[in-house]
């Protein structure tokens, strides 16, 4: 597999394309909080953050559902719950999460890690973007990208007043060294083609520029906030939240 440098990347334009899209990239703060307690450290990360007005907005939360494993390999319920929690209490009308699993079918991890349970008691929505009909997807060409075709995104992020990427702190074997918020993004986009069944992971998986097409796939869209629960890794610690309103940052 090609190993991606960071000046690479720069020098192929991703990095540049992605931030292109925040005009603000020269200045986005990024807040650490060093707390065991994930309630609190979303709430002080907001607050210092700046917590987005959500009065009478559609909220979209993207965890990491990539598995039924227990965290960190998967988003934690309590983050979820700390979330929507904090857009209700601001007056979100409606929040959504919504994922797509890549280890194991997407309806199956969700309801053996209880989003649906959580859902229904909480009040929120919840989404399995694998059973998305064709109509509910954009295709994203990408042009000058490394995927041959672009990417299928979901039209229900795009329609999102206020879109939150919550990822973890994981290692990673395949796509980089480490699992944040630019990989958590590949969870977005269409597995297969609702049209004509074309795989769009098998693409991923088997390219040399496997790397490059995950930051690609960030061009597509710009989430209001990334909030990344470090609580634990796949050793230990380092017991922080991390939330900034630019996923490159986050990712540096």
């Amino acid at each position: 597999m090609h190993h991606l440098t960071r000046r690479e990347l720069l020098k192929a334009g991703v990095a540049t394309a992605v931030m292109a899209r925040t005009v603000r990239a020269a200045a986005a703060p990024v807040y650490l909080v060093r707390t065991p307690d994930r309630a609190d450290g979303i709430r002080r990360g907001l607050a210092a953050l700046g917590f987005p007005s959500a009065r009478g907005k559609r909220v979209i939360i993207k965890p990491n559902f990539n598995s039924a494993d227990e965290f960190p390999a998967s988003t934690h319920l309590d983050t979820i719950g700390a979330l929507v929690r904090q857009f209700q209490a601001a007056g979100a009308t409606e929040i959504t999460v919504a994922d797509r699993s890549g280890m194991g079918n997407t309806r199956r991890v969700m309801e053996q890690k209880g989003v649906f349970a959580q859902a229904k008691q909480m009040g929120y929505r919840a989404v399995v973007l694998d059973e998305i009909p064709m109509e509910g997807w954009t295709e994203e060409r990408l042009p000058g990208s490394h995927w041959s075709r672009g990417v299928l995104f979901p039209k229900l992020f795009q329609k999102a007043d206020l879109l939150v990427q919550t990822c973890c702190l994981k290692t990673h074997r395949y796509g980089g060294h480490f699992t944040l918020s630019l990989k958590n993004s590949v969870g977005m986009v269409a597995k297969d083609s609702p049209r004509d069944n074309y795989n769009y992971m098998s693409e991923l998986h088997g390219s040399t520029y496997q790397r490059q097409m995950i930051a690609e796939i960030n061009q597509v869209y710009r989430p209001a906030m990334v909030v990344m629960d470090g609580l634990q890794a796949f050793t230990d610690g380092p017991a922080m939240v991390v939330m900034d309103g630019l996923q490159a940052f986050t990712d540096g």
